[in-house]
């Protein structure tokens, strides 16, 4: 943007975040991120009462495939939205939709209609988290954003801690419904702190362009088909494996930067660096407790100390990069994460030879957990500094969908190796090796693409204790 780096400049503080109004709207972001959280962490705790009673357990796993399938339409209609119109009148609207598929879920009378209602939280929830990432780039000076992200991150370790918990309490009290309707009053007062922050907010300058529908929803049919085929080791399971890369890959091209797909250096590069962070990361992620309790024999609680350690160490990490990301550019800070990251996934994969200590994955992926809190917060903030102010929340929308996408590629071609290996009879050990060497791939590639970032630092322009002029 050809702005001169800051030469010299003492991190923010983090009261500067909650003065005045924008400290109300600090307030309003975190408690949807906190909420968010605790709802995505309840819903997977209380799925099994959930099937107990409506039944239909062969639509068990779309239930949780169809919030993240929406999002790939949500994400870059609510960016383009939002800086068309702004967020002030496209969040209410966003949080409307999140409602209602809460309440479509508590009151589901039978499966389907429980799809329906995730299916339109997952709508919702990848709106609201593409809005809420424009509004802090329209809204915070460049000095405040990393405090802003790392307090955002910081909003899944208490969610992490006592979401699960929490939802089986409901369930085995009041109900799993209600684990849905408790949210929804919540929401209304995230938008009575939100919305006092959002009057001066910039939209673009070309009132006639078109919001992007077709490409969004190209996109969502395509990847279902494409992460269904990977489950199904058939003739059915390839035809929708290419199916759905025919289907998916041109509305991906439209709706990214050109140039994503080969990590074209400055935006393109951020949003490909987005998708293989999450990928590498996602690609082990989902898999590391099923080696623990299926490989090396450890109890499911004990198990899952591998994810609260992890959730714990990204949010450190995320509050590290947050002091030093006005000094260091980006390019660096993602690479330092990307060491991080590979470090956690070779100890993680090393956990699967019985005489490696069981202690050897579980500090390897507090690790990775590190890593990913240095490296995931930079790229959207570099991206915040690259892209134009008018279409911050439409650059960021193409970044966020990438980084979406990487959770379900990476996942999901892991879920595929588990199950190529069980289908050859090679046992549960060579398909979770097959799932770490995909994560593996993508940090190898992700150290090539982090070095083509955008590489501006905060300029002197942006220190100031209020908005830019124009915000």
């Amino acid at each position: 943007m050809g702005k001169e780096p800051m030469q010299t400049s003492d991190p923010p503080r983090w009261r500067e975040v909650f003065q005045g109004r924008r400290g109300r709207l600090t307030a309003g972001l975190l408690l949807l991120e906190a909420l968010i959280a605790v709802e995505s962490l309840v819903v997977a705790t209380i799925m099994p009462d959930v099937r107990r009673e409506l039944g239909q357990v062969q639509l068990y796993g779309l239930a949780f495939s169809a919030s993240p399938l929406a999002t790939f339409a949500s994400i870059p209609i609510a960016g383009r939205a939002a800086d068309r119109y702004g967020p002030s009148r496209v969040l209410p609207f966003m949080l409307g939709v999140f409602a209602l598929g809460l309440i479509v879920a508590g009151l589901a009378p039978s499966m389907p209609v429980l799809i329906l209602g995730r299916l339109l939280q997952g709508a919702g929830a990848g709106a609201l988290y593409s809005v809420s990432l424009g509004t802090v780039a329209k809204t915070f000076p460049d000095r405040l954003r990393p405090r802003v992200l790392a307090l955002l991150a910081s909003m899944w370790i208490l969610p992490g801690l006592v979401g699960p918990p929490f939802g089986a309490l409901l369930a085995s009290t009041i109900g799993w419904r209600w684990a849905f309707a408790a949210p929804v009053p919540v929401l209304l007062v995230a938008w009575i702190l939100i919305a006092p922050a959002l009057g001066d907010t910039p939209i673009a300058t070309e009132p006639d362009k078109r919001l992007p529908i077709r490409a969004p929803l190209q996109l969502m049919l395509g990847a279902g088909l494409f992460l269904t085929g990977l489950t199904l080791i058939s003739p059915l399971g390839i035809g929708l494996v290419v199916g759905g890369i025919v289907i998916a890959l041109p509305a991906l091209t439209d709706i990214v930067p050109r140039g994503t797909l080969r990590g074209a250096p400055g935006l393109p590069a951020a949003a490909a660096a987005a998708f293989l962070l999450s990928a590498a990361f996602l690609g082990v992620d989902s898999f590391i407790t099923l080696m623990l309790t299926g490989i090396r024999g450890v109890s499911l609680a004990e198990a899952s100390i591998v994810v609260t350690a992890a959730t714990v160490a990204w949010a450190a990490g995320s509050f590290w990069q947050s002091s030093r990301a006005e000094r260091i550019r980006p390019s660096r800070l993602v690479l330092v994460g990307t060491w991080l990251v590979t470090i956690g996934i070779a100890a993680v994969a090393g956990g699967l030879i019985d005489s490696v200590p069981i202690v050897v994955p579980y500090v390897g992926w507090g690790l990775a957990g590190l890593g990913m809190g240095i490296a995931f917060p930079t790229v959207p903030l570099s991206v915040m500094r690259a892209a134009e102010d008018e279409n911050q929340a439409e650059e960021l929308s193409s970044t966020l969908l990438m980084d979406t996408l990487g959770m379900a590629v990476g996942a999901g071609l892991g879920g595929g190796c588990i199950a190529l290996s069980l289908a050859f009879s090679q046992g549960l050990r060579v398909g979770i090796a097959g799932a770490y060497g995909v994560g593996f791939l993508a940090a190898l590639l992700l150290f090539v693409v982090a070095r083509r970032l955008p590489s501006a630092l905060a300029s002197q322009g942006d220190a100031v204790d209020a908005p830019r002029a124009g915000h």
